[in-house]
């Protein structure tokens, strides 16, 4: 841009005047090219045009800003400023006129303006070919106004594929998934976004089993569609089946790209599959995928949820551009692991660099805070996000202060943080405080706190069982069985545990009392024969929190097949002696199975690793890494 504001300059100095010809490639320049300036181009406009110049000087720099829209807050004044200088030039505009005005009204969200402009065109019988209507039904589309989009649509009598796709995409977009599945059926001729649109908005919602259906159907499958199915499998909890896909992909010779290895990495991350997530790192490798921070982020992020923090740190440094992405999949996976200190350190290193911290920073600091009940720091931190970075503290940052307060046994503090909050408090903040009443025994606050948790969230499962177990750990099963009994009448299943354990590349599911496995019969022997050597090193069951008014026995029984408990077991049964055991669980770890495996380290020599929903224990000579304090 510089050196073509010389050659202008050399223009004016030479005192030639700006002809219509002339101003073409100055204005389109300045207006379209990454290099340019809109603003140099809104000044040649407004200032050098003469009656003569023509229609597409004014149509260029108005698709110009309506490009540069999230850079140009001022969209809407500077257009109409545009037009302005047309009108006073008696310069009828045209349909690139409007195309690219409801385009920039769309990137806009300027839903008032844009209607106007709709019923003037339509009050002044302008003609609108099928660009035009196409930009007016992608407008009303991107502003959630899918009765008006759809009136365009209908009252239409020239539609192209490109009408379709963006009446599909609106309805796909905000929602709509049974109008755009039936739209979708009807359209005369599809395309590749066809497709892909009706894909997107399928997995977006979460219908991933329409959306699979769709994905098998189509007669072309994109490297997009790709992305979106594997990336929708992922992000929806259903890793195995994202695996699953990116195998396919691979057995037909399909090249992926970094999306898809991204996706891939968070599901192997979800399973804990460590040799999964080092095959993917060897294939990144191999095929010389270029390292974006997006990219090392997600394999520092999958080799910290597997346990191998080190792996994830070796990757950190040797990242050779660092951002702030990178940094904080690498503070929170020290964290997660137990190292919280060189978490606090990392971040300060991160801010001494130059590069500042975000929302995300301060929730992976907090954590770590929170994980070693470190109150003073995490005031600090919290405080220092409004008044040092300008961050705002949200919803997550208060859950993550309420959760630190609470671990810490202050639940009057606590609870006096969550009602003294600028932002009304969600169930999650409320949940956190119901976990440290369980924690430190205190039923009276548990009941009332768990009344508020279960009215703004009906459904959750987990806030019944925890009101329940505080219940029953407080010697109060009446009460206990009443709050599963309000269970069964809203019809609320509990969500089993599950505990997931990976050995040679195969990733194997255990739910508490499972059956199911083809060594079934070895796990529950090998078991038993676990809790004797272990009882020998003192370990006596924890029971209070069975709900059931049965013997003490029975309640050892009901405890004693958790799903970690089967999973360890197999592990056992099944890696070389002295081997890492590696276990993935999905809710917390229980009080009795945290007691058992410390025991079960020291007993067989065995490091043991068992991430639950909050973090990972590391279990090594009878000591875990939390130091009991989760």
């Amino acid at each position: 841009m510089k050196q073509f504001k010389e050659a202008h300059a050399q223009l004016v100095a030479n005192g030639l005047t700006h002809p219509s010809p002339s101003l073409r490639p100055i204005i389109s320049f300045s207006a379209l090219d990454p290099s340019g300036d809109i603003n140099y181009a809104l000044l040649l406009l407004l200032f050098r045009t003469s009656p003569a110049s023509s229609v597409f000087l004014f149509n260029t720099v108005i698709r110009g800003l309506a490009r540069l829209i999230h850079g140009r807050p001022d969209f809407v004044s500077s257009s109409l400023l545009v037009l302005n200088r047309m009108v006073e030039l008696n310069l009828a505009p045209n349909n690139f006129t409007f195309t690219f005005l409801f385009q920039g009204f769309s990137n806009s969200c300027a839903f008032d303006l844009g209607r106007q402009f709709h019923g003037m065109l339509i009050k002044n019988s302008l003609v609108m070919d099928v660009f035009v209507r196409n930009s007016v039904i992608q407008f009303y589309s991107v502003c959630r106004e899918m009765g008006y989009a759809r009136r365009v649509f209908d009252e239409s009598d020239e539609l192209d594929v490109v009408s379709w796709n963006s009446m599909i995409n609106g309805y796909a977009r905000n929602g709509y998934i049974s109008e755009a599945l039936n739209l979708f059926d009807k359209i005369p001729m599809r395309n590749d976004v066809s497709w892909n649109t009706v894909l997107g908005g399928l997995v977006k919602f979460g219908f991933l089993d329409d959306a699979y259906r769709i994905f098998m159907e189509m007669p072309r499958r994109t490297l997009i569609s790709w992305v979106v199915m594997i990336s929708g499998y992922a992000q929806n909890g259903r890793p195995k089946e994202a695996l699953a896909l990116f195998r396919n992909m691979l057995f037909l010779d399909l090249d992926s790209n970094s999306a898809i290895l991204v996706s891939v990495l968070s599901a192997c991350s979800q399973l804990g599959a460590l040799d999964h997530g080092n095959w993917v790192y060897s294939y990144i490798q191999r095929k010389r995928v270029m390292f974006d921070s997006i990219l090392s982020a997600a394999l520092i992020d999958m080799y910290a949820k597997c346990g191998t923090i080190d792996l994830a740190m070796q990757v950190f440094n040797s990242s050779k551009k660092k951002c702030v992405s990178t940094y904080t999949a690498a503070i929170s996976g020290l964290a997660m692991n137990g190292r919280s200190k060189e978490a606090l350190q990392l971040f300060e290193h991160m801010k001494a660099e130059g590069i500042s911290p975000d929302s995300i920073s301060y929730i992976a600091v907090l954590s770590a805070c929170s994980h070693e009940g470190w109150i003073d720091k995490g005031f600090h931190y919290f405080n220092s996000m409004l008044d040092v970075c300008g961050i705002r503290p949200q919803l997550d940052h208060y859950a993550c202060m309420v959760d630190l307060l609470g671990r810490a046994g202050l639940l009057k503090e606590a609870e006096r943080l969550i009602t003294s909050m600028p932002i009304k408090p969600d169930s999650a903040i409320w949940g956190a405080l119901l976990g440290a009443c369980r924690v430190h025994a205190n039923a009276e606050m548990g009941r009332r706190v768990g009344n508020i948790v279960i009215q703004c969230d009906q459904n959750h499962d987990g806030r019944y069982i925890l009101l329940s177990n505080i219940y029953a750990e407080s010697m109060r099963g009446e009460d206990a069985e009443e709050v599963r009994k309000t269970m069964r009448k809203r019809k609320i299943k509990r969500v089993p545990g599950c505990s997931l354990i990976e050995v040679d590349g195969v990733v194997h599911e255990f739910l508490a009392g499972d059956k199911s496995h083809e060594k079934t019969e070895d796990i529950y022997r090998v078991w038993g024969e676990i809790v004797d050597e272990i009882k020998k090193f003192g370990y006596v069951a924890e029971t209070r929190g069975v709900v059931f008014d049965i013997e003490e026995e029975e309640k050892e029984s009901l405890i004693g097949y958790h799903s970690e408990k089967l999973a360890l077991a197999f592990g056992l049964i099944c890696t070389k002696p002295g081997s890492l055991i590696r276990i993935v669980k999905n809710i917390r770890i229980c009080t009795d199975c945290h007691s058992a495996i410390k025991l079960v380290s020291k007993s067989f020599k065995r490091k043991i690793a068992v991430r639950d929903r909050k973090r990972y224990h590391h279990f090594m000579d009878g000591y875990c890494s939390c130091m009991d304090y989760w």
